[in-house]
């Protein structure tokens, strides 16, 4: 008997769903599509209340209501779950950075905004201030693979950043452009470290954030230009105040 309609398409070989086909023939239970995001969710709350340490894949899959064996199908292990969840909160940094910052005009001020950036993201991301307190050098962030091309990438943005302030007159020319992305990269851990000043009745720390990010700000701002003699006797004169008065009463 012939086929009527239409053929049927066939995904390709290397796209096509095996788990779930072959699982009616070995008795395996099809793949579930919600399980990632099962154990994403759970293992974000998990590392951001116990760190990489304290977080257990066994607490993360009961929790997610899978067998960690199933667990392990999607990741291959701890470090490899927390790069997951890492990449997640980043993707949704790098969007809040692109709205909040990329769109102001001026390099100087673009640069000011990249250090109130970093700290508020202390308070809206508390995934990483305890990720630092157990593990101050993110080892377990590392990816052996990238060899740091994003970073690298973000250190040149900075630095270009500078040079256009240079080239407008906003940035001092005699600016080390090199260090400034690595000034902001110490910087920004500032929250952290005043963190231990919470509780002594100093000035608040908003406060004290604000005024590291305006003395940042001053340190590259170009300079004024110096009024000389010669400038002086070019520029129009101006009669002071009190003269201009005396002036408008004898009219």
């Amino acid at each position: 008997m012939e086929r009527t309609g239409p053929a049927r398409k066939r995904p390709p070989f290397d796209q096509f769903d095996w788990s779930s086909h072959l699982s009616h023939f070995v008795g395996v239970p099809p793949r579930d599509p919600t399980r990632r995001r099962r154990i994403l969710d759970v293992a974000r709350r998990h590392f951001t209340a116990r760190g990489f340490k304290g977080t257990t894949l066994d607490g993360v899959a009961e929790e997610a209501g899978c067998a960690k064996g199933a667990l392990y199908l999607e990741f291959a292990d701890k470090q490899a779950l927390l790069r997951a969840v890492a990449e997640e909160t980043f993707a949704a940094i790098r969007a809040r950075f692109a709205a909040e910052v990329l769109a102001i005009s001026s390099p100087l001020a673009r640069l000011g905004e990249t250090l109130r950036f970093a700290f508020r993201e202390w308070t809206r991301e508390p995934l990483f201030d305890q990720l630092l307190r157990d593990d101050p050098e993110l080892r377990a962030l590392r990816d052996p693979e990238g060899g740091g091309r994003e970073a690298r990438a973000q250190v040149e943005q900075l630095a270009g950043w500078v040079d256009e302030g240079i080239a407008s007159g906003e940035i001092r020319p005699d600016v080390d452009r090199d260090i400034v992305p690595y000034a902001i990269g110490v910087l920004k851990f500032a929250p952290q470290q005043l963190a231990m000043l919470d509780g002594l009745g100093l000035m608040p720390r908003e406060q004290m954030l604000d005024g590291l990010v305006e003395l940042f700000v001053a340190g590259l701002a170009a300079r004024p230009a110096k009024v000389t003699r010669a400038t002086a006797a070019r520029a129009p004169a101006r009669a002071s105040a009190p003269a201009r008065a005396r002036k408008g009463g004898r009219r």
